[in-house]
């Protein structure tokens, strides 16, 4: 008894240098993950927004930005494999425990008269129980990481957030009238604590009023908004809601009694019902569609083929902007809240949407108190109230009338800056344009449904005959694991000698139960001295093989590490400059959204390090163990070793029917995946609306929706390989029952020794047990195959727009001529639905052509064409007279640089930013300052802490709309070039701001084609041609005196005349 305590003490070593470097590991995993997600945070910046860095020919600055970021992950997946190596070869700590235990055990055979049959009890125990943990010790890696993972996740789970949506303690009023008050109130936001927005601010919204708050850009009225939401706590003063502090109220109802509609869109991934129910879960299809009809939305998604379920694409990107915008106030007017927010609601609109939905929001705004945020201030005249915002604090409070009486007051000053530069020969009145020209002033969504922007995806829909490849719905190839071997040939080196460690170490396992088998049989020696010669013999082969074991882990596994490293992070810079390649309308499809592609890249490459480190290695050192082990066995006792080796191949059956469900249920685990990351990549990049909406509980559902089906079919699955894998352990208990059956009739027999027995049946058991070991990888064998299918499917696509044509034209220079000589065109997703047939249009080179227009006319389909995201179906698009397939691409668009309605900045300082629109590496910092001058926003820039290297945030979250706006108009400024494309480039921008950054765009466009979509008409009256698109087609085109003197009969009047309504767009006189 006490000889069975002493041995298992010494079992309870083996468990000590796992724990060790199982902590190790966990470590470096969860370095890893940081190191990883700065590179994640790259890939997905860039992809939600392809069309900007396809624009600024940013590929390769992706591609370089996200190699840099994935160095980090390397050096410490080398760390990992040494610390591995040490930790398996850690598990020869074994074969000394046995150096030791067969001296020990001879001695007590020898004077302690201990029983040989008693010792080997013992001995078996510590063999079982040592093959189990040197089993657990091989995953350690894998529990590494799960632990790494788990802290993370759990550390989210358990953080309780100072705002809490979940906390149902706050109080809720009975009857809420709508009355706020903002009373001395400091703030600044946290990522910037030093830049303060309100030092005292004092504002009173009475109940039921219209307030409107104007002012530049910055001065603080989006803060306002966001505050009275409670996504920041100010930190001092208080914010009341009828006469009680907003942080006592329960914020679940609080935000209920609230509807926003914020200046950029924010729709998701799903149907327009669907979206539309954000705004309240539990409406019925009556109140949807009133919701739709009250923000003039109704008529336009009536008009499309599947109505209110139509998809709308990741971030909304099937709709145009204006239609964006009226399915978000029809988000918001749905909930009937009983104070309205509208953050520049209407900015996005045209002037026919505009008048319409403005009406909508004045009815919907009786007898709720709604506060307005707008830079165009004739869309404000009717408030009860107008506050003037100037550096953070109200200047002025009244109404527009009393405001206006004051020439000297800030409230006039804007006005007079909103008044435009250049009069109107003429002065139509509203009622004769209505009445002449009815095309352009009744439902033109009729046709704005069948025409979407360059922002329109390309969505597959139902039985559409699109020429593009969904790689979802593509049948895989056949994984090559040679493709995959080449891929990895740099590393040749490694390899040799990896695999060489590998195939030592399979013969580790023989040689041990060899001289373990041997050392049993001494224990039943008589002869003194013949066992002290047998156990010094065999002691020091246990102490060979313990040295040895840890030496050619550390090689085996370091080098295979290495492999593993440099291929997962070459085959993600290939992934990723492969995807950089590929059509628009690929990134236009649910399945290719920027959450599922990096998850792609995470995972499958991630799933191919694994199969090509750490199961090649596992393979090779399998292979080899059952060859020396079968050779061994066959040679001491070959009637015995046939008979174990012939029921092998039962046990291998048993896995193999098990991988076959795996491997079904890894398919459908990825789909389930990537459908989640979509999710929750959306969830996270509309956050404030998710917040505002109190949707929360609406995405989750979303998730296990998405989640439901792969669970209850791995469920079902689990019980059969549960089944598998219970009866191939089964079977390995039934040959040892069989082996010693047959072993002991040879004894009986004289064909064998006892010794033989155990040498031949320790060999080839332990050997059973590394095939088991090789079995249980066969759940990543089968999602690596899956996983190598995906990456050649992405690698092997050819784009269907080549940005890399090398036969392509590259252009020194461009002189910017540009045709669209009869064109036919229809997105990919709708080809029933023409955009253009037979259109034409003539832009001079050096001179300014806008593009004017209702909502869905075509304008930005134009711009779409011309930066090649699409080809058209028939016709050609010159520049320069050469058709713009026959130009290398990305040459092309180094000539080419787009200021788009919605501005995308990616997380870097503001200088990284500007400095998107050049190649040039050593742009003089003179140059960025001009260029940030001549946007007028240099001054706003220099009255930052850290100036130009002041941290943007991701996508310019720590900036406003306008001074996004401004930087973006500076990154195409410094690119300085030939044809610029301004797409609503000062929609977003104050009076002031927009005055002068309309002059600095004047100047810049002097000498350059530019090419402006504009719906407001007073930033495009000095454009040298204005053509007027009207379902697809060029109806008028002229200068904008010529085409206003056609009087009421004219195209171009009609929208100068929407535009002069009170409730219109910019005063035009």
């Amino acid at each position: 008894m006490e000889t069975s305590n002493c041995r298992a003490s010494f079992a309870l070593l083996l468990i000590i240098p796992g724990l060790i470097y199982g902590r190790t590991l966990t470590g470096i995993a969860r370095k890893m993950r940081v190191e990883y997600s700065k590179a994640d945070a790259i890939t997905e910046q860039a992809i939600s927004s392809i069309r900007t860095v396809y624009s600024f020919v940013a590929e390769k600055r992706i591609v370089s930005d996200y190699s840099a970021a994935l160095e980090g992950t390397v050096k410490l997946g080398l760390k990992q494999g040494l610390a591995k190596g040490l930790a398996v070869g850690s598990n020869g700590v074994v074969f000394a425990i046995w150096s030791f235990m067969s001296y020990y055990g001879s001695r007590m055979v020898m004077y302690n008269n201990a029983q040989g049959g008693t010792t080997l009890q013992v001995g078996s125990c510590i063999i079982v129980g040592g093959l189990s943990l040197g089993s657990g010790l091989s995953v350690v890696k894998y529990l590494s990481e799960a632990i790494a993972a788990g802290e993370r996740i759990m550390e989210v789970i358990n953080r309780v957030p100072k705002i809490d949506l979940e906390n149902m303690e706050g109080k809720i009023l009975d009857n809420i009238s709508g009355e706020v008050e903002l009373r001395q109130v400091e703030f600044a936001y946290p990522s910037r604590p030093e830049t303060t927005i309100f030092k005292d601010l004092n504002l009173k919204i009475p109940a039921g009023k219209m307030v409107a708050l104007v002012g530049e850009s910055g001065s603080g009225k989006s803060t306002v908004i966001a505050l009275l939401q409670r996504f920041y706590d100010p930190i001092k003063g208080d914010i009341l809601i009828d006469g009680v502090p907003i942080e006592k109220l329960q914020l679940k109802w609080l935000r209920w009694q609230m509807g926003l509609v914020s200046q950029e869109p924010a729709l998701f991934a799903t149907t327009i019902k669907e979206n539309i129910l954000f705004g309240k879960e539990d409406a019925d299809m009556d109140e949807v569609t009133e919701a739709a009809k009250a923000s003039n939305a109704h008529n336009f998604i009536s008009q499309l083929p599947q109505g209110y379920n139509t998809q709308v694409g990741e971030r909304g990107v099937q709709m145009s902007g204006g239609q964006k915008q009226r399915i978000a106030i029809a988000r918001a007017m749905i909930k009937s809240p009983r104070i309205l927010l509208l953050d520049e609601a209407t900015s996005a609109l045209d002037s026919e949407s505009e008048r319409v939905v403005q009406e909508a929001l004045d009815k919907a705004a009786v007898g709720r108190t709604t506060i307005i945020i707008a830079h165009r201030l004739s869309t404000v005249r009717n408030a009860d109230l107008i506050a003037v915002l100037q550096n953070g604090d109200v200047k002025e409070i009244g109404s527009h009338d009393d405001l206006s009486k004051d020439q000297n007051s800030v409230y006039t000053t804007l006005l007079r800056l909103q008044q435009t530069q250049k009069n109107l020969d003429c002065s139509p009145t509203p009622s004769t344009t209505t009445k002449n020209s009815p095309s352009l002033t009744s439902n033109t969504d009729i046709n704005a449904c069948l025409c979407t922007s360059a922002n329109s995806v390309a969505r597959e829909e139902e039985n559409s005959s699109s020429a593009p490849v969904i790689l979802n719905e593509q049948v895989l190839p056949v994984p090559s694991f040679k493709r995959l071997i080449a891929m990895n040939s740099p590393e040749w080196r490694q390899a040799v000698l990896g695999s060489l460690a590998a195939v030592m170490f399979g013969a580790v396992q023989p040689a041990y139960s060899y001289a373990l088998a041997s050392t049993l049989s001494v224990f039943f020696l008589r002869d003194h001295e013949l066992i002290k010669e047998k156990t010094r013999m065999y002691g020091l082969w246990f102490l060979g093989l313990a040295i040895f074991s840890v030496v050619v882990n550390i090689i085996q596994h370091y080098n295979f590490a290495a492999i593993g490293e440099y291929l997962t992070k070459r085959i993600r810079e290939r992934m990723l400059s492969r995807i950089l390649t590929f059509e628009i309308g690929w990134f236009d499809r649910d399945e290719n959204s920027s959450g599922a592609i990096c998850s792609r890249l995470a995972k499958d490459a991630n799933m191919v390090r694994s199969l090509v480190g750490d199961r090649m290695a596992l393979l090779i050192q399998t292979t080899s163990a059952v060859i020396i082990a079968c050779t061994m066995g066959l040679v001491i006792a070959w009637r015995l070793a046939i008979v174990m080796i012939a029921v092998q191949p039962l046990i291998i059956v048993c896995y193999y029917f098990k991988r076959i469900l795996l491997k079904s249920m890894s398919a459908k685990a990825i789909k389930s995946q990537e459908e989640t990351s979509k999710l929750a990549g959306e969830a996270v990049s509309n956050l404030r609306t998710i917040t505002a909406f109190s949707s929360q509980a609406r995405i989750l559902k979303l998730v296990e929706k998405a989640q439901e089906g792969p669970s209850s079919e791995s469920a079902r699955r689990s019980w059969y390989a549960g089944l598998g894998l219970g009866t191939s352990q089964s079977l390995v208990l039934c040959t040892w029952a069989l082996d010693f059956w047959y072993g002991g009739k040879l004894i009986a027999d004289g064909h064998i020794d006892a010794k033989a027995l155990f040498q031949t049946f320790i060999i080839l058991v332990s050997t059973g047990r590394v095939i088991a070991d090789a079995g249980s990888m066969t759940n990543d064998l089968a999602k690596g195959s899956d996983a190598v299918g995906s990456v050649f499917a992405v690698l092997d696509r050819d784009s269907l727009i080549d940005p890399e044509d090398p036969e392509g034209h590259k252009p020194d220079k461009v002189i910017g001529i540009v045709e669209l000589c009869d064109v036919h065109f229809a997105y990919p997703a709708r080809p029933e639905m023409m955009i253009f047939r037979n259109f034409s249009i003539n832009i001079e080179a050096g001179k300014s052509t806008a593009l004017v227009g209702q909502s869905g006319s075509g304008k930005s389909t134009i711009i779409g064409l011309l930066q090649r995201f699409y080809d058209p179906l028939q016709g050609v698009v010159k520049i320069d007279g050469k058709d713009i397939r026959s130009y290398h691409l990305r040459s092309l668009r180094q000539h080419i640089a787009l200021v788009s309605q919605e501005p995308t900045l990616f997380a870097g300082t503001i200088r990284e930013n500007i400095m998107y629109g050049t190649t040039d590496k050593k742009i003089d910092e003179t140059e960025i300052i001009e260029a940030a001058k001549a946007a007028n926003v240099h001054t706003f820039i220099a009255g930052l802490k850290d100036g130009y290297h002041t941290w943007c945030g991701d996508k310019g979250l720590q900036l406003s709309g306008g001074q996004k706006q401004r930087i973006a108009i500076a990154r195409a400024i410094l690119k300085n070039p030939t044809v610029l494309l301004l797409d609503e480039a000062t929609s977003a921008l104050d009076s002031q701001s927009e005055n002068v950054v309309q002059v600095a765009l004047e100047r810049v466009m002097m000498g350059r084609t530019s090419v402006v979509v504009a719906h407001r008409l007073s930033t495009i009256q000095n454009c040298d041609t204005i053509a007027v698109l009207d379902k697809g087609k060029v109806v008028e085109k002229g200068t904008h005196s010529s085409l206003i003197s056609k009087g009421t009969v004219g195209a171009y009047y009609t929208l100068v005349s929407l535009q002069r309504t009170p409730n219109g767009g910019s005063t035009i006189k």
